[in-house]
């Protein structure tokens, strides 16, 4: 178990669903925290009886919901020039971002939806739909799909593993994040054939 999360842990019961909540936004608005294991955590704490399942499910999407949305609005309204200040010009501009940037705004779907699960990549995806604009209705859309998906995922994890939800967190987030990575490289080369 991570570091981060065992610090976050005594928050998590002492505070319960406001520590859920403020520990899902920010890990989707800006701070790489794994909010899947803390979502699998606080369901396996349900299924010991210190959580309602219910809310925990709730409070982490609308938590997830509106930190991924924050991001967005904030990359898409003071995101080009605050990254221009910081020195980033030539990154923005250069040709490799600027294709990755046109096909997430071409086809935003999948890859919004992909990256909901990898704390890392939600976090870049967040900022590069920002940037390049993508309609806000179709990120919005993918975006919520994609964090439901992943938070009943989690969420039923760590409910019906119970306590052994540490072993399952270590073997999921390993897994995981191959799955996203091989997901996102077949994603790139399907779409060079385009």
């Amino acid at each position: 178990m991570s570091t981060i999360v065992t610090i976050l842990l005594p928050y998590l019961l002492l505070y319960k669903y406001w520590a859920l909540f403020g520990i899902t936004f920010i890990a989707a608005f800006f701070f790489p925290v794994p909010p899947g294991t803390l979502i699998m955590a606080s369901a396996a704490f349900s299924f010991q009886g210190y959580f309602d399942i219910t809310w925990v499910i709730i409070v982490s999407i609308l938590g997830n919901i509106l930190g991924d949305n924050a991001g967005y609005w904030i990359a898409r309204l003071y995101g080009t020039q605050m990254l221009y200040r910081i020195g980033l010009r030539k990154t923005l501009e250069s040709p490799r971002y600027q294709k990755i940037q046109a096909r997430i705004v071409r086809r935003p779907g999948f890859i919004i939806f992909i990256s909901r699960f990898e704390v890392f990549t939600n976090l870049a995806v967040n900022l590069i739909s920002g940037l390049g604009k993508v309609s806000y209705r179709k990120y919005l859309l993918y975006e919520s799909i994609g964090e439901i998906s992943q938070v009943l995922i989690y969420g039923s994890i760590g409910y019906i593993f119970g306590s052994n939800w540490q072993t399952i967190s270590s073997l999921i987030g390993r897994g995981l994040l191959i799955i996203v990575i091989i997901a996102i490289v077949l994603w790139l080369i399907m779409r060079k054939k385009d």
